[in-house]
């Protein structure tokens, strides 16, 4: 099951050029109207004095969508998250129509929920719903909620009966079993609203205990009483001690030793992470040694097989324009000097324009096996889609 945080409107990195050559093969993308599907979904945003982007940065990143079929009825059905707005539920009744099922289903939100994702949480068969929140609204609570299925199209808020009321400025959770015990466990991206100068030159903590720190809930099963697992958090145990502006993070085997390892993008100065799992409960970040540059305002990632060699390669996503006239108009602070200070300071190399990593297998490092990858996105043609803020890799055409 794919999660994504993206807004609702899908932005598919197929790039002008490869647009251009796919119309040309006969692949056309339209969309249907609101009155034909059912799904009328807007996640409008009203700013006032306490809600605008001078307090939230990102107030204007979007909500997140998730796929997947609630009422095992065969049909893929769609969850929208909301930051002003309640977050939604539309049942697929076939024929891409759509019912909306939000309150008589028990999902309604009053919280700035940014990701989402589905997945069994508890193991019966049927999909729950977790929802990342964030933002900085007066009078509401900044808790992830956990929508337990109830297999009858309504579902339960039992976020912190599992451990998972995060209070985080979360982006997204992905669930993964990084410890190969049969058990899903999850990783929660999160960045930071209390930092008003993200890009400024400062030392590189390993070790920053920051609010920004991304955490790893592991799953230590049903626990006692009860019917389902219950998660506890083991960021600090595991490894995961570095901080960032989390706005992208996928979960892959980049190394092929059938341990998931997990790419996470972070936006401004902060580096990515390439969390290598080390097969024993914990992680190393190895980005250093297996990507030789970064994007710098990394955003949306995902990862995929592009050239079938049975290795995951990596896109990101940054906000290089594409014509001259807006690469002129937009204001670049990286030049050679600061780059260099960057360096001094312990930073990996970065640019600004979306990178695309090609897998190139594994090589010995410090007597393991670490993955290497070339960085293609200039020659794939992919580098310059101005500010983009997320992709997604799959075959549209079945070619």
């Amino acid at each position: 099951m794919k999660n994504f945080n993206f807004p609702w409107i899908i932005f598919l990195l197929c790039i002008s050029s490869c647009l251009s050559h796919k119309k040309r093969e006969g692949l056309y993308l339209s969309i249907l109207p609101s009155s034909e599907t059912g799904i009328d979904f807007k996640n409008t945003i009203v700013e006032d004095d306490s809600t605008n982007m001078f307090v939230n940065e990102y107030t204007y990143m979007g909500g997140g969508v998730g796929i997947g079929d609630f009422n095992n009825d065969g049909l893929q059905d769609v969850f929208f998250t909301g930051n002003q707005v309640s977050s939604k539920l539309y049942i697929n009744k076939s024929n891409l129509r759509f019912e909306d099922i939000t309150n008589k289903a028990g999902v309604s939100t009053s919280t700035w929920c940014t990701g989402v994702s589905v997945i069994d949480v508890n193991n019966d068969g049927w999909l729950d719903i977790y929802i990342s929140v964030s933002g900085k609204v007066a009078g509401t609570s900044r808790t992830n909620l956990l929508f337990i299925n109830q297999h009858n199209l309504t579902f339960t808020e039992e976020a912190s009966e599992y451990g998972l009321a995060d209070t985080s400025y979360s982006t997204q959770a992905v669930f993964l079993d990084y410890d190969k015990d049969g058990r899903l466990d999850m990783y929660l991206l999160n960045h930071t609203l209390n930092d008003n100068r993200p890009n400024d030159i400062r030392d590189r903590k390993v070790d920053s205990n920051a609010i920004a720190g991304d955490k790893l809930y592991h799953n230590e099963g049903i626990s006692a009483g009860t019917n389902h697992p219950f998660y506890k958090e083991v960021s600090k145990q595991a490894g995961i001690i570095e901080d960032g502006n989390g706005l992208g993070v996928v979960a892959c085997d980049v190394n092929a030793d059938g341990y998931i390892d997990i790419y996470v993008s972070n936006d401004y100065i902060k580096n990515d992470l390439l969390w290598l799992n080390n097969k024993n409960g914990t992680f190393s970040n190895c980005i250093a040694t297996a990507i030789k540059h970064q994007s710098y305002s990394s955003m949306g990632t995902d990862a995929a097989d592009i050239n079938n060699d049975n290795l995951p390669d990596i896109i990101t996503l940054d906000m290089q324009p594409e014509v001259n006239e807006r690469k002129k108009m937009m204001y670049s602070f990286l030049h050679n000097q600061r780059h260099q200070l960057e360096m001094d300071k312990g930073y990996e190399p970065q640019y600004i324009h979306n990178m695309l990593q090609l897998n190139k297998g594994v090589r010995q490092v410090n007597n393991r096996s670490e993955p290497f990858f070339s960085e293609i996105g200039q020659m794939a043609g992919i580098a310059e889609t101005d500010w983009s803020w997320s992709v997604l890799m799959a075959d549209f055409d079945n070619d």
